[in-house]
């Protein structure tokens, strides 16, 4: 991220490459590991270090991409990751786990400071090397966080990072329906469909911002509610579900709306 931010060209190809080989690195030599999955066959399945390892550099590559995908408006990325780290904060101050919660603490802390100077005007911006940073950082909280709190779902967590999760896996299955490179950038993303509406209504330079508000408005608004049953499985799991369900039909009233007047 650093790099690419500096300015020296990286293809996307060589760039997915070196994040696969530097993840299955760090998880095979770290003491990473994923307990309390809410489906049986993936818990007996994680047992095995080899499906463990690819689970979880798939788990972390999926929010990593997810988090630089979004880093495109003013507090975009940054608003999202505050909610994500303040719902973890939460369950481990609920639960006594105190010293992480302490590092959490930092992190949000961080971020608040940061969208002082990126939102509404920017003034900074978080760039690949910040996004991959955060996008890591909150992977780890969130894998933490389910092993210390076995009480809680893991579903529960699927819900918390959907939107940073579905975001990238959605992009990567409809460029492969459309024909289109998976790892090239196109103008089909929810926000960038978002933002052609927000325009309309807000007009040039409130777009960029409202933008961010409007989506993460709708994020917590379809998120937030699941902490009341997060030791729910079922729950949770049908939740989850939905959530990706409302996801497709905003996403396919933005494209058709969008469509008439972009080249996407």
């Amino acid at each position: 991220g650093y790099l690419d931010d500096i300015k020296l060209n990286i293809s996307p190809n060589i760039r997915l490459s070196l994040m696969i080989i530097f993840l299955i690195i760090s998880v095979s030599f770290f003491p990473f590991k994923i307990f309390n999955i809410d489906l049986l066959f993936l818990n007996s399945w994680i047992e095995n270090k080899f499906f463990s390892t690819i689970f979880i550099m798939l788990c972390i590559l999926f929010i990593i991409n997810g988090a630089n995908l979004i880093d495109g408006f003013n507090g975009l990325l940054t608003i999202n990751l505050i909610i994500i780290n303040s719902v973890l904060l939460f369950i481990n101050l609920k639960n006594n786990q105190l010293e992480f919660s302490f590092f959490l603490t930092a992190q949000i802390i961080i971020l608040l400071s940061f969208l002082i100077f990126n939102f509404p005007k920017a003034k900074m911006f978080l760039g690949d090397s910040g996004s991959y940073l955060f996008g890591s950082l909150v992977s780890l909280n969130t894998i933490i966080t389910n092993n210390v709190n076995s009480q809680i779902s893991s579903f529960f967590f699927c819900i918390l990072l959907s939107y940073l999760f579905f975001e990238v896996f959605f992009s990567f299955v409809r460029k492969l329906y459309q024909k289109k490179s998976p790892v090239l950038p196109d103008k089909s993303h929810l926000h960038m469909l978002s933002f052609a509406q927000t325009s309309k209504i807000f007009g040039a330079d409130k777009s960029n911002y409202m933008n961010s508000v409007i989506i993460n408005l709708v994020y917590s608004i379809l998120v937030l509610p699941a902490i009341y049953f997060a030791d729910n499985g079922l729950i949770c799991k049908f939740w989850f579900f939905s959530i990706i369900f409302i996801y497709l039909l905003f996403y396919y009233r933005l494209y058709h709306l969008t469509k008439k007047n972009f080249d996407i």
